[in-house]
């Protein structure tokens, strides 16, 4: 496939109307992804891998079927990455072209967790010592905020009014009408 961009001095050239192209169009994301891969800069192009997964994973991405999986892995000539789209019971397909960066998996760690902004939609499941998974988390994943106060007469609050259990559940099957 050819490619009409040219390849990418540092990761701060990476421009926001190729990326969004890249959320629209899968030919558009494989011609970024492979400008990505011939980068020379081995931490530049790791950094511009990760915003453009962060990116993919997002709702933004209008091509992507199914979610986003990224596998990252080491091998003699450098870090092998793969971008996937998650089919359901464990089954992934590849969608983009792989790419290599020269550049350890440990190494590609210590940057995707230096840069969570930018990929926080996606969380890390390390396979083994040479293989690691970027997957989408879903949206409603996010935790919970816990910080609001719990009525006194809550029944899991602990505190305040004791309720026996025989109390709250009596009177709410009594037919009243007459």
């Amino acid at each position: 496939m050819a490619t009409r961009y040219a390849p990418l001095a540092r990761c701060s050239e990476f421009p926001e109307n190729d990326v969004i192209a890249a959320l629209i169009s899968r030919d558009e994301c494989a011609a970024l992804l492979q400008r990505i891969g011939a980068n020379p800069s081995a931490r530049s192009g790791a950094r511009a891998v990760l915003a453009l997964v962060g990116r993919l994973a997002t709702p933004a991405c209008t091509w992507l079927e199914g979610e986003l999986a990224v596998e990252l892995f080491e091998e003699e000539g450098g870090m092998k990455v793969r971008v996937m789209s998650e089919l359901g019971a464990g089954l992934r397909e590849r969608v983009l072209p792989t790419i290599t960066i020269a550049l350890s998996l440990d190494d590609l760690l210590v940057i995707f967790e230096r840069r969570r902004y930018q990929t926080a939609l996606l969380r890390l499941e390390r396979v083994s010592a040479r293989c690691a998974l970027l997957l989408a988390s879903p949206l409603d994943a996010a935790p919970m905020s816990t910080d609001f106060d719990i009525s006194e007469t809550s029944l899991s609050f602990g505190g305040g009014a004791s309720y026996a259990s025989d109390d709250v559940d009596s009177g709410w099957d009594d037919s009243s009408v007459a």
